[in-house]
Formats: structure tokens, C-alpha cells, sequence
């Protein structure tokens, strides 16, 4: 629902849609909510926060999107590497597999999209502590 939200332009919907699967540790929508950063879409554009999702959804282990973050890192300055490296970790520790109880593949059901990649999570049982989405720097 949130991508037909976002090639529609309804940023505001898209990410209604998103923060809640994305703090619950769900990689396709922390990986399209860290493109809803980048690009400064509804959210204020903000590097160190897109680069902190695409940090965090990069632990499902798909090859694009840990090229797509070690592209953007390596034109990085020195500083926002910095920031990067603090964010992805804290991002980790709030929204990562360990920390929301998840374990996620790829999916192996095909899908019909050119270039989407689907994600299968399995939420295990356990508490885990919700955290809010950082939405400014």
C-alpha cells in the first residue's frame, strides 16, 4: 500500500503507512522509509536519518540495498560518516532483528513488480520495547 502511495505522491499517507512496521524491525519498510528521507519526501530531508533506515533494513541481507548503502557512504564526508555510523548503530539496537524479536529472508514467493524485492519477517514471541521514529535531526 505505501509504495502505490508514494508513486501516487501521497507522501503523508505513505508514511502513516510505514513508521509503525518500520519500528517494529519489518526491512522493506525501514528500506522505504530511509528512500522517504533521502529524498525529503513529506519528512524533512535528512541524510544521517535515510542512511540510518537503509543501515538498519540492510540486515536482511539484500544485495541492492547494501550496495545502494555502501554507494552513499562511501560519498560521504567524514563527519556524516560519523553520524551515519551512530545512527545505524542506535537504529540497530531500537529496530534491528535482535532488538524486535524478528527474523527475515527473502522472499521466495515471486513477485510480479519490476524491481521491488520482498521481505518475509516473522515476528517471535517475546516483549520488545517500541520506540518512536526520529523524524528531524
Amino acid at each position: 500500500m505505501a509504495l502505490k502511495r508514494i508513486k501516487k505522491g501521497l507522501y503523508e499517507q505513505a508514511f502513516d503507512d510505514l513508521k509503525e512496521p518500520a519500528a517494529l524491525g519489518y526491512k522493506s519498510a525501514q528500506y522505504t522509509l530511509a528512500f522517504m528521507f533521502l529524498k525529503g519526501q513529506y519528512l524533512e530531508q535528512s541524510i544521517k536519518l535515510g542512511m540510518g533506515w537503509l543501515g538498519v533494513a540492510k540486515e536482511a541481507g539484500v544485495e541492492n540495498w547494501s550496495a545502494q548503502y555502501d554507494a552513499f557512504y562511501s560519498a560521504a564526508t567524514a563527519q556524516q560518516k560519523q553520524q551515519i555510523d551512530e545512527t545505524v548503530s542506535l537504529y540497530i539496537t531500537q529496530f534491528g532483528v535482535k532488538a524486535q524479536n524478528m527474523t527475515c529472508r527473502r522472499s521466495t514467493t515471486p513477485r510480479r513488480t519490476f524491481g521491488e524485492v520482498k521481505i518475509d519477517c516473522t515476528k517471535h514471541d517475546g516483549s520488545v520495547t517500541q520506540h518512536d521514529i526520529q523524524t528531524i535531526e
